[in-house]
């Protein structure tokens, strides 16, 4: 999470955030259910070994950038044994040439099927994880060995071409390896790296068609590379983003601006035709229907009530879309990016996990009951794992790197998450906290708690005002006439003086918004409805004593009561519309005690 020239905001060093409530909790219960419990040394046998088995490699390094993650923030002292025992035992396993890969040097770089570059893709994040948190420099020299290997192999003729490797998506999953590769050449200035990015973007990540230059043209995302044939489609949701995300890193070390506006062209394309009221997308229908079952790219914003569709929403296309936010809101400051973080955070990231800690819901649904179902999974020691289970955490461990973050003046708040934040000045540091009853209300005092040394003269504090936030007012606590408003969609900045004990109420009304069925490909999904309350989709849930799906009535909301949470979420409620009482709850909350018990998020309307 180190900060770059380029970036107009910044996650703050390691701990600077300590969020409290939910946030808390679930990071607490991830760490005991998956990070501790997973044997690392058990996933390292797959490098150990040699073991040639189709992307096994993936999962040390997507475990160890989530440990690094939460262990940064709770500084976890069992958590950073754990993760300090890993690193040195896949250190330990790199050949003198670099070369660190679960498969025998004769099949590289087209191993294991296809995944030997994803898998070093996972071991380069992991590695650079545990440096950010460490500064171990031993884990960036292995890193960068392993780019500079992974460079003499891949490139034009005579190497292999990039575009040539890859398991069934024409190199954008091979290609995806862009992201650590620029930020390994960020980290050392190692010309290889540089050199191997510079590839990466030239080949367009795909042989079947240049995807930059797809977005580019304006084509949808669903539709790069297709060949006519539904089940040959290659617009893999997770992989492709993986590859914009590269892009942004390649505009950091380039100053090519045509990286970042294609990266940012990427986002909105996807934003305006895949994400869907859960802050996620993908799907196994109605148009792309080829290698990834329920992960590509489909339409989904237009498709999310399809009843043709069976899997949908994959978490790891979650994290990688909340990656991809984040990357850009740290380039732009552009609050849109903060928006879309909270959404995904609050419903599809929260909603996926077990009550145990142990498991992420590989596909969410709006309608159903939670959903044991993998695509892909190994038993890891009695540990079952799937690709999602080791890619969640992350997504969870990112809220507080972008709950609050530094400016070149100050902080963004983008989250308005009870906590304390430690910011760092020049010469000394301001304590900042945040009392919240936000998401249920709209309601935050924000105080100055100490102030040590020198801090700036002007010290902003930018307040997100999101996207649905109606009358967003701040007001003095010592003199609440001396209030200020402001526009919904835009950062509210705070700025002058501060002194220890400077007190602000933040007031906002969030509003309750129904959302039609979006009339997709199927008439069948076309009589439903859907209830937001500011970025939370609620839902009906069958502990309430009604089918939640029976049909109901959908007319003008004449009431809705906010209420204290049903189930440990965030909030209850109960709807009157067309004369009808309607019990909701939010869509984290909804299923979760994942007994069988059902829940519904797109209500029908037809009788």
């Amino acid at each position: 999470m180190r900060p770059y020239a380029k970036d107009m905001f910044f996650s703050l060093p390691p701990a600077s955030v300590q969020l409290q409530g939910i946030l808390k909790e679930k990071i607490s219960l991830v760490t005991e259910g998956t990070l501790k419990k997973i044997d690392f040394y058990a996933l390292a046998d797959y490098f150990r070994n040699t073991m040639d088995m189709f992307a096994t490699g993936e999962f040390w390094g997507k475990l160890m950038r989530a440990a690094c993650l939460i262990c940064g923030v709770t500084e976890d002292a069992e958590l950073r044994g754990i993760i300090d025992r890993a690193a040195e035992d896949m250190m330990s396993l790199q050949v003198s040439n670099g070369d660190l890969s679960t498969c025998p040097v004769h099949t590289q770089p087209k191993g294991s099927n296809g995944s030997d570059l994803w898998e070093r893709k996972y071991v380069l994040m992991g590695l650079l994880s545990y440096y950010e948190l460490t500064g171990c420099d031993r884990a960036l020299e292995a890193a960068r060995r392993l780019v500079v290997y992974t460079e003499s192999q891949v490139g034009l003729p005579p190497k292999t071409p990039i575009t040539e490797t890859g398991w069934a998506f024409c190199g954008i999953e091979s290609s995806s390896i862009l992201e650590p590769v620029m930020r390994v050449y960020h980290l050392t200035g190692e010309p290889a790296a540089l050199s191997l990015g510079a590839y990466i973007v030239g080949s367009g990540c795909c042989a079947r068609e240049n995807i930059f230059e797809a977005i580019r043209a304006g084509k949808a995302p669903k539709d790069i590379g297709w060949n006519g044939v539904a089940k040959e489609s290659i617009a893999k949701a997770y992989e492709m983003m993986s590859c914009f995300e590269g892009l942004c890193e390649y505009y950091r070390a380039t100053d090519d601006a045509e990286a970042l506006d294609t990266s940012k062209l990427f986002w909105d394309k996807v934003m305006a035709e895949e994400i869907t009221l859960l802050g996620s997308g993908g799907a196994d229908a109605p148009f792309n229907l080829g290698p990834g079952i329920g992960e590509q790219w489909n339409f989904t914003k237009f498709e999310q009530t399809n009843p043709d569709i069976d899997l949908m929403m994959e978490t790891c296309v979650t994290v990688y879309w909340m990656r991809l936010c984040y990357r850009l809101l740290c380039l732009t400051g552009d609050i849109k990016y903060a928006d879309e973080l909270e959404k995904s955070l609050y419903n599809a990231i929260l909603g996926a996990i077990r009550p145990d800690g142990a498991f992420f819901e590989y596909f969410p649904r709006f309608n159903g009951a939670r959903n044991p179902k993998v695509n892909y999974s190994f038993n890891i020691k009695g540990f079952d794992l799937s690709c999602c289970t080791a890619n969640g955490p992350t997504g969870l461990g990112l809220a507080p790197y972008f709950a609050v973050m530094g400016t070149a003046d100050g902080v963004a708040v983008n989250l308005y998450e009870t906590c304390t934040v430690n910011v760092p000045t020049e010469d000394g540091f301001v304590t900042i906290s945040m009392d919240s009853q936000y998401p249920r209300m709209g309601m935050v005092n924000l105080k100055i708690l100490k102030i040590e040394g020198k801090i700036p003269e002007k010290f902003v504090i930018s307040l997100r005002v999101p996207a649905f936030a109606e009358d967003f007012t701040l007001m003095d606590a010592r003199n609440p006439q001396n209030a200020v408003k402001s526009e919904a969609g835009t950062y509210l900045r705070l700025a002058g003086n501060i002194t220890e004990g400077d007190e602000w109420l933040i007031a906002f009304d969030i509003p309750l918004a129904k959302h039609q069925a979006p009339h997709g490909s199927n008439r069948a999904g076309d009589n439903y409805i859907a209830l937001t309350y500011g970025s939370i989709l609620l839902a009906r849930d069958s502990r309430d004593g009604t089918d939640p799906l029976m049909p109901v009535k959908d007319g003008e909301i004449t009431d809705y009561c906010v209420e204290a949470p049903r189930y440990g979420g965030y909030l209850g409620m109960t709807v009157t519309m067309a004369g009808q009482e309607i019990r909701l709850t939010d869509y984290m909350s909804a299923g979760n005690a994942w007994n069988g018990g059902s829940f519904a998020a797109w209500l029908p309307t037809q009788f």
